[in-house]
């Protein structure tokens, strides 16, 4: 189940989020091919927190969409929150889902998507205006599995989307989700329309990799205001070649030109 953040947590992830707009979330989707890799498009009308806890260290890591982490960062299930001025929110409930569509590699997705968690009955606990926990007191559809690309891989796109739970939402998932359902293979697109849930009201997104893979932090920030675009993502199997490799090539067979 989810509980709620600590004082000191819940104020770090309205601070992180507080640079960040509606707008520059969704601009940083569309920069991250998540429209249309995941969603055909993405117009939220809040900003979705998402806090990691390092098992490791105990650090607390805000995730800005784009934010670079590597597994170890992502070992335990994080805290949630929601910040919207739409006050309407605050009586909703949500389902809450982390799905990863770069599995096995981003060059290879045949096993995308993987549903990381799927989490229902989650109600704010306390201001949206000023970031409200999200709790809930059951267990989840689908429980979180920690992300794990495999060695080599480039860092996957880890996708947080929250919803508006309808009310036939608990007696109808177990058609879609349960126990025996493979995490693979998931299209939360299309899980949510046929349950109902309509488009995300909020989201967030992080890369996350092997440690020597995920060194370039790719988030929003608040200078620019804008997504930084990701890194490069092959869509044939040619390999890149570095331009200056290319300039001390030109170099050397200007000299052998000259010689001869």
């Amino acid at each position: 189940m989810f509980a709620a953040l600590f004082p000191a947590l819940a104020f770090a992830a309205a601070a992180a989020l507080a640079q960040d707009s509606t707008a520059d979330v969704a601009q940083a989707f569309i920069h991250a091919n998540l429209v249309p890799d995941v969603l055909p498009s993405f117009n939220p009308s809040g900003l979705l927190s998402v806090v990691y806890t390092n098992n490791a260290t105990g650090d607390t890591i805000d995730v800005t969409p784009g934010k670079n982490l590597t597994v170890q960062d992502v070992l335990l299930r994080p805290q949630v929150s929601l910040t919207s001025d739409n006050s309407t929110l605050a009586n909703e409930t949500f389902v809450l889902a982390l799905v990863d569509p770069d599995a096995p590699t981003p060059q290879n997705t045949s096993a995308a998507q993987i549903r990381h968690i799927l989490a229902s009955g989650l109600r704010p606990n306390g201001s949206l205006a000023d970031g409200a926990l999200l709790v809930n007191s059951t267990p989840a559809v689908s429980d979180y599995l920690n992300s794990n690309p495999p060695a080599g891989s480039d860092p996957h796109r880890y996708t947080a989307l929250l919803y508006v739970q309808p009310e036939k939402f608990d007696t109808e998932v177990s058609r879609f989700v349960n126990a025996s359902t493979p995490i693979f293979g998931f299209n939360v697109s299309v899980f949510a329309q046929e349950l109902g849930l309509g488009i995300p009201v909020a989201g967030n997104f992080f890369f996350a990799g092997q440690a020597s893979n995920s060194s370039t932090d790719q988030s929003i920030t608040a200078s620019s205001g804008a997504a930084a675009t990701t890194q490069s993502r092959p869509s044939s199997g040619l390999t890149s070649v570095s331009t200056t490799s290319i300039g001390v090539g030109l170099v050397i067979a200007l000299v052998i030109v000259l010689l001869v």
